[in-house]
């Protein structure tokens, strides 16, 4: 099923409905963070990979488990089926996708019609794909002030125009005309990110545009986070199809130079891409540069197929007849569409279809997972004042001896079968990072109870093993149990989960670590679940109307964040940042990330990392597989395959093996 992708943004379940954007203030949050992602697999793996040769070692590399499909000998020709699950569908075709608009089914949907300027990922990692990107790698200069953009030769849209310089700038002109009504009009939108940072744009000849910057850049963060941004960042739109704001009306010139203008045109092409009816009737969405256009879609339940477009510049061209995406009411009718042979690509949901995975795979199914870029984990609320939890988990030692207390291994085993990888930051130890050399592969909190108990000890803490922990001797010393912690003082707070039907493993994995907290260290510790909207809206320190319940929780399983390729914080643990739920603030990191985004090299979000690999704002666990199942149908490269654990379809790469 094509799922739930969330961007610098939230995660959960598989029933907490469709990845949202970024929300952009506190005030929004409530309304804007609506993030789906998924719920991790629970599954055996039966040993192997992917094959032998650089595909199998970049496949363990990244974490993929399970058999890739086989590459096979491609054959001309064929439909390829793939599976959704109604209510997550398509909900818009316009390549600048607002806040309601920015999930993984829309997106997918829009990349398999329109080029991005630079496309993602590569395989499972969290890099660009320049042979599916629009423009030639970013060429910076003026100490990173000045980015240089060359679009491939050869590129043209189907109504035989050439893709230039100015479809970009006209995506940049509406962007930001956009954005001066509302900033819910752009999935992406970042207070100060692009294209606020751009201070004038400007074409030089038919295929190179300039940008140059406000301030300087770590060229890194601005082509991964700001220009590609998985999916939602800036695509070339057909500037001279597209210059309309009404329909049959003559075209709009002066774009460039009236932002009234720019904003009108907007207007007309956001409201008709919302509209499903519009999708095959417009004659505006027959205008595509990528590898599919499309040949039908069903408004009532957001079915569609896709046939090739003959002018896609770049190569492989589709070799499939069709692409057709189904959509069904469940994932038990997709499960039995898989079994029937009706389909021949899915998502499996982890929580109620393990027992089928052996069963495909008899029916000639690969199934294979790997998991995604960013993290999942427990939101620490630093405002809790409950049993006087600010001041205790304010203190750094608790939180590495609570993080001591977390056995991964264990919970990878029990709960996830083999289908997670750990993670002791914000960065997991497997897609493998372009940016980060170690990628987090060595825990700076291993998990020992003993020294998690001796830690708490050497600070004055009465420890009682399966009892009740307090602090015996207060005050702020080396040796004390920290500043504004009284006597008597246990280490007690509430843990939210997601309501274990929508996220049954997030419920076993909290359980797992608090039963050796309170074991061990005499840690304590409540559970209560909610909603994913009440866990992100309701418990959110960032909301002022989520005031009320500030003291109702102390840690937040709401799931975890997809993040974009560079993985600064910046968006999700900033001093004020609208998806900082639980309130951190420090200005170490704050400078750490402003040095992330701002400095050239690697050496910057490498410190960044490591500071909150340490710093604990969050108690990170896991990071959980996506499942693919794919029909021996099908074949492909490895990478292709490689990419749908990040919930990318790159179908243009896929073809018939002629079983069929």
């Amino acid at each position: 099923m094509l799922g739930g992708r969330a961007v610098s943004r939230l995660r959960a379940g598989w029933w907490a409905g469709l990845s949202t954007a970024r929300a952009v203030t506190a005030a929004a949050v409530a309304v804007a963070v609506a993030a789906a992602a998924v719920v991790v697999a629970v599954v055996a793996t039966s040993g192997g990979g992917a094959g032998d040769g650089p595909a199998a070692r970049a496949a363990v590399q990244d974490g993929i488990n399970g058999t890739l499909p086989p590459v096979g000998h491609p054959q001309r020709g064929g439909t390829i089926t793939v599976g959704q699950v109604a209510g997550q569908v398509p909900v818009d075709i316009f390549p600048l996708p607002g806040q309601s608009s920015c999930t993984t089914p829309t997106l997918n949907f829009i990349q398999a019609q329109y080029i991005p300027l630079y496309a993602g990922p590569q395989g499972a990692r969290p890099a660009i794909n320049e042979r599916l990107s629009a423009a030639e790698p970013p060429v910076y200069s003026d100490g990173d002030r000045t980015v240089t953009i060359t679009l491939k030769r050869g590129l043209r849209w189907s109504d035989g125009a050439p893709v230039n310089a100015s479809d970009v700038i006209f995506y940049i002109d509406l962007l930001k005309a956009a954005l001066s009504i509302s900033a819910l009009n752009w999935c992406q939108y970042s207070a100060g990110g692009f294209p606020a940072n751009v201070a004038s744009v400007s074409a030089r000849g038919a295929r190179t545009v300039v940008l140059r910057l406000r301030q300087a850049v770590n060229p890194g963060w601005f082509t991964s986070n700001q220009l590609q941004d998985m999916g939602a960042g800036v695509y070339p739109l057909p500037s001279q199809a597209w210059n309309v704001d009404s329909p049959n009306g003559p075209h709009v010139t002066d774009w460039a130079t009236s932002p009234a203008a720019a904003l009108r045109i907007y207007d007309y092409l956001s409201a008709q891409g919302r509209d499903p009816a519009s999708f095959t009737s417009d004659p505006f969405w027959r205008v595509v540069d990528g590898p599919f256009r499309l040949h039908s879609f069903d408004a009532s339940s957001g079915a569609y197929e896709l046939v090739p477009n003959a002018r896609y510049g770049l190569r492989p061209r589709a070799r499939v007849r069709a692409v057709a995406v189904r959509t069904y009411r469940n994932p038990g009718a997709v499960l039995a569409a898989l079994r029937a042979g009706r389909l021949e690509i899915a998502a499996l949901d982890p929580s109620t279809q393990i027992a089928a995975i052996a069963g495909l795979r008899r029916r000639g199914f690969s199934v294979f997972g790997g998991p995604g870029w960013g993290w999942f984990g427990a939101v620490i609320n630093f405002q809790d004042a409950s049993n006087d939890f600010k001041a205790v988990i304010a203190q750094g030692y608790i939180r590495g001896a609570l993080a001591q207390l977390v056995d991964q291994g264990q919970i990878i085993s029990r709960v996830y079968h083999g289908w997670a990888v750990a993670a002791y930051g914000p960065v997991p130890s497997a897609p493998r990072s372009p940016y980060l050399a170690t990628a987090a592969a060595a825990p700076p909190w291993p998990y020992d109870p003993a020294r998690a108990v001796a830690s708490l000890k050497a600070h004055g803490w009465r420890v009682r093993p399966g009892g009740r922990t307090t602090c015996a001797r207060p005050g702020s010393g080396p040796h004390d149990c920290g500043a504004g912690i009284p006597s008597g003082t246990p280490i007690s707070f509430t843990w939210a989960n997601l309501a274990s039907s929508v996220s049954p493993v997030g419920i076993r994995e909290s359980r797992i670590f608090a039963a050796a907290a309170r074991r061990y260290a005499g840690v304590d510790i409540r559970f209560l679940t909610g909603s994913f909207s009440t866990l992100t809206a309701d418990y959110n320190d960032q909301n002022p109307a989520a005031r009320a319940y500030i003291n109702d929780w102390g840690m937040n399983n709401f799931g975890g964040a997809l993040t974009d390729y560079y993985p600064t914080q910046e968006g999700l643990l900033g001093t004020g940042g609208s998806l900082n739920l639980g309130g951190y603030s420090s200005g170490r990191a704050q400078r750490l990330m402003a040095a992330s985004i701002s400095q050239p090299g690697d050496g910057a979000i490498n410190r960044e990392a490591a500071y909150f690999s340490h710093a604990l704002p969050i108690l990170y666990l896991p990071d959980q597989d996506w499942i693919m199942a794919v029909s021996a149908k099908v074949g492909g490269p490895a990478a292709a395959f490689m990419a749908m654990t990040q919930q990318q379809y790159e179908f243009q790469l896929l073809y018939s093996l002629g079983h069929g």
